[in-house]
This record gives C-alpha cells, sequence and structure tokens, in this order.
C-alpha cells in the first residue's frame, strides 16, 4: 500500500513540477517539454526529459572509464603503468617487477660474459701464436699442398712485437687457400684478422688451427686430420663455451623483457576495457529542495561500477 501510494505522489509531483519544464537542445537552445502524466513515457518515451538528459552522456565521459589505449601505452613504455592506471594495482606491481628482475639478470650475466671473454681471449694471446702456426705450415705443406706458395708468406723477425703484427694477413690468406683446395687435408677455413671475434672463435674451434698452441709441438698433417687436439685447445675450448652460455642467458633475457613490454600492454588494455564493461548507469527522480521551500523532482542520471 504504502508502494502505491509513493509512486502516486511521484507521478502527481511530476505532472505539476515539469508540466511546462524547459531543457536545452545539442544548440543550447531552451526547449519546451510538455509531459503526458504517465511516469513511465515522460521518463523513457521519445521526448522524455531524462531520456534527453542520459543519452547525451557517452562512455569515455563517464567517471571511472579508463581508456584501453592509454593502458596499453603506459604499460608497452614502463611495463605495469597501465595496470596502476586501470587500478590494478597487484598486477601493475608483477609486471615492474618482472621488468627490474629481467634488467638484473640481463645486466648480471652480460658482465659475467663481457669478463669471460676477456679471460679468454687473454689466454689465446698468451698461449695460440699465428707466427707458430705459418711455421707449421711452411715446415709440413709438402704433405698438404706442395704447390702452395708458403714463400710468399713473411714472418717479421722482430720478436718485440705481438705475432699478430709480424705477418701480412693477405699472404696467410692466400696460401691457406691454395691448401683447401685439396680435400681431406683438415684445412677448411681462412684465420680472420686478431681481434675480430671469428679469429677467438677460429683458433679454439678448428683442428686446422692446432698447430698455433704453444702445447703442440711435434704435431704432424696426420694430428691435424685425426683432429688430436692439445689439452691448451680443450681448455680454451671450454672457456670460450662457457662465455657463450652467459651470453645466452643475457640475450634471453632480453627476449622475456620484450615480452614483458607486449603481454603488459595487451592486460593493460583488456583490464582497462573489462573494468568499462563493468560501470552501469541508472535514472531515478532526485528531489532538490529550493530556498522557497518547494521541492522539484529532477531527473538524474547514476554512475555505479560493478564488481
Amino acid at each position: 500500500m504504502k508502494n502505491i501510494v509513493l509512486i502516486g505522489l511521484t507521478i502527481a509531483a511530476t505532472c505539476c513540477l515539469f508540466g511546462q519544464a524547459k531543457v536545452g537542445d545539442s544548440r543550447g537552445i531552451a526547449q519546451k517539454t510538455n509531459l503526458s502524466g504517465d511516469l513511465t513515457i515522460d521518463l523513457f518515451g521519445q521526448n522524455s526529459l531524462l531520456r534527453d538528459s542520459v543519452e547525451n552522456i557517452r562512455l569515455k565521459e563517464l567517471p571511472g572509464y579508463k581508456s584501453p589505449l592509454k593502458a596499453a601505452l603506459f604499460s608497452a613504455v614502463i611495463p605495469g603503468a597501465g595496470q596502476t592506471y586501470a587500478e590494478r594495482y597487484w598486477q601493475g606491481l608483477a609486471f615492474f617487477g618482472a621488468e627490474v628482475g629481467l634488467w638484473v639478470v640481463y645486466a648480471a650475466y652480460q658482465s659475467k660474459a663481457n669478463r669471460q671473454t676477456d679471460d679468454f681471449q687473454t689466454f689465446a694471446d698468451e698461449h695460440w701464436s699465428v707466427v707458430r702456426y705459418v711455421q707449421w705450415i711452411q715446415a709440413n705443406v709438402g704433405q698438404l699442398n706442395p704447390s702452395a706458395d708458403v714463400n710468399s708468406i713473411v714472418i717479421d723477425p722482430n720478436t718485440n712485437l705481438p705475432p699478430w703484427q709480424r705477418i701480412q694477413w693477405s699472404q696467410l690468406n692466400a696460401v691457406e687457400n691454395q691448401i683447401m683446395q685439396v680435400t681431406g687435408n683438415g684445412f677448411t677455413h681462412d684465420l680472420p684478422q686478431r681481434p675480430s671475434q671469428q679469429y677467438y672463435e677460429l683458433i679454439g674451434k678448428y683442428w686446422q688451427f692446432l698447430s698455433g698452441w704453444d702445447d703442440a709441438a711435434g704435431l704432424g698433417p696426420a694430428d691435424v686430420i685425426a683432429g688430436n687436439v692439445s689439452p691448451e685447445f680443450i681448455n680454451y675450448s671450454h672457456q670460450r663455451g662457457k662465455a657463450n652460455s652467459l651470453y645466452a642467458v643475457a640475450t634471453t633475457a632480453t627476449y622475456v623483457l620484450v615480452a614483458n613490454h607486449v603481454l603488459g600492454a595487451l592486460e593493460a588494455a583488456w583490464s582497462a576495457a573489462l573494468d568499462n564493461s563493468n560501470l552501469k548507469m541508472g535514472a531515478m527522480l532526485q528531489p532538490v529542495r529550493h530556498s522557497d521551500g518547494m521541492v522539484e523532482f529532477v531527473p538524474t542520471a547514476t554512475v555505479s561500477v560493478e564488481f
């Protein structure tokens, strides 16, 4: 019974107060709206005040709206920022924490790999000599390729110079190419000039360069073909392999860092869109008391968020 009385009073008040109500059109010009006295028609009909008030409100203008594009861009730059913007603080902390952790891993392993590289390159400079390698070629070239012009490789007699400055690399590479013309003798590569990365890789990877190690005295062509390596060759190979493994971890960390940015951006956009889908808009007649004691029922749009 109370509900019926309340509905009746609401209809009566609405009809009395808004029978000649004025509302603004899209150009800001006041228009007169005649109400029918039927609350349903007046609130939700074709020319109702409430429809005019509510339908002009866009989703982006609602309180609590989060832009998925902004959220994605924020997290693409700094993982976790988009989640914080979307008020998903735990997710934001997780993505940001992953970012920091991955940078720490990258820096640590990159530093270790650089130190390991310095160590094995120092070891190579101390125990492997391109002069020794050339001398071995000149002493054994008859068994490798008799037509190779080994005398074209000139060795500087100044022993105060480091080995890599005592020969002409172009002369060495020419002879290596001549030897490679005969298959099955173990020669497969030209030696790149120090200090290139390939120089340090090849001398500890291919049997062709065994004779350059200072513990490889007495090795002949048969040893090169059979791969009878010296202990220093093996030791150096292990050192270089360890450095490569450390670099691999650092490289993997960079891939995961990129993935963290991409996934963070997608998750932030999804979170913002999900929050927006929970925005609900309702309508009601809000009583407003004026200074003269009169009460006016104003059509009011309300916004709520459902979790």
